[in-house]
């Protein structure tokens, strides 16, 4: 038998937080945000705390007649986007409880390229090695004065 996959999320590359039942998943390389619903928020969360695939399909098959294919389908969109990676086996250890034994509904992954642009404008990612904000060593001002 072959172990399941398990994920694991680069907080170089993505960055996630989850309000109201919503997550919102932002890849900084490209400027690109997804939105995840349904029960997107809990397959995700308990994706990044280390879950096997085998035990979400599990989980999430018991809750509605759905669950393990749609789990799946969602699980591979995340790998596919580049917002998960696969992690390497770590053998099977406590894993966190699940969230909620909620109905199933169906997650959605949504993608907005709407704000690509402005994302990656985000002049906190173009640092120096120094980091910022750092004050310059040559006691000049970032900014022109006008004569």
């Amino acid at each position: 038998m072959t172990e399941s996959r398990r994920f694991v999320v680069d907080p170089r590359q993505v960055v996630h937080e989850t309000i109201d039942g919503e997550t919102i998943l932002i890849a900084l390389e490209t400027g690109v945000y997804y939105s995840l619903s349904g029960t997107g928020p809990e397959i995700w969360n308990l994706a990044v705390a280390g879950w096997p695939e085998q035990a979400l399909v599990s989980e999430m098959g018991g809750r509605g007649p759905d669950g393990a294919d749609a789990t799946r389908r969602l699980l591979d969109e995340l790998v596919a986007e580049g917002l998960v990676t696969e992690a390497a086996p770590n053998g099977h250890g406590d894993l966190p409880a699940a969230g909620s034994s909620e109905p199933f509904e169906a997650p959605v992954l949504k993608k907005y390229t709407d704000m690509e642009y402005f994302l990656q404008l985000d002049p906190i990612h173009e640092v120096e090695a120094a980091g910022w904000p750092h004050e310059r060593q040559d006691g000049q001002s970032d900014k022109t004065q006008v004569a």
